[in-house]
C-alpha cells in the first residue's frame, strides 16, 4: 500500500512539473548581450542583441546572406541560411533594404576561423526597430 502511494505522489508531481514547463516556455527568452560581452563561453547559446546593418553581403556559392551589425561596442556578422532568408522574403522583408537600419535579433552564438558571430534562429527573430 506504501508504494504505492508514493507512486501515486511522485505521477503527480511529474505531471504538475510538465505543466508547469508547458505555461513558462513561453516566458522564457534569450538574454539580451552587447557585441563586446560574446565569448566562446556562449557558444550555442541563444542571444538576442540590437544594432544597426552596416553592411549586407550574399555569398557566392549559396544563397546565404551575411550582416554587420554594429551596436556601439562592436562589430559582428549575423548569417543567414537560405530558408531563413526566403522566409524574411515570403514576409516582404527585402534583406538588403535591411542596410543601415536597426535592427533587433535572435541567433545562436557561433564560431567561424577564430571570429565570433550569430546565425539567425528563423525569421521571426529578426524585427526591425528603425
Amino acid at each position: 500500500m506504501e508504494d504505492q502511494f508514493i507512486f501515486k505522489i511522485a505521477l503527480a508531481m511529474s505531471i504538475l512539473g510538465l505543466i508547469g514547463m508547458i505555461f513558462s516556455a513561453d516566458l522564457i527568452t534569450a538574454r539580451e548581450i552587447k557585441v563586446k560581452d560574446i565569448n566562446r563561453g556562449m557558444l550555442d547559446e541563444d542571444v538576442t542583441m540590437e544594432g544597426v546593418v552596416q553592411n549586407v553581403k550574399k555569398s557566392s556559392h549559396s544563397n546565404t546572406y551575411f550582416m554587420d551589425i554594429m551596436d556601439g561596442t562592436g562589430k559582428i556578422t549575423l548569417l543567414i541560411f537560405e530558408s531563413n532568408a526566403q522566409d524574411l522574403q515570403k514576409a516582404n522583408m527585402s534583406i538588403y533594404s535591411l542596410s543601415n537600419r536597426r535592427i533587433k535579433v535572435t541567433g545562436k552564438v557561433s564560431e567561424y576561423q577564430g571570429k565570433m558571430e550569430l546565425i539567425l534562429d528563423n525569421a521571426a527573430s529578426l524585427k526591425i526597430i528603425a
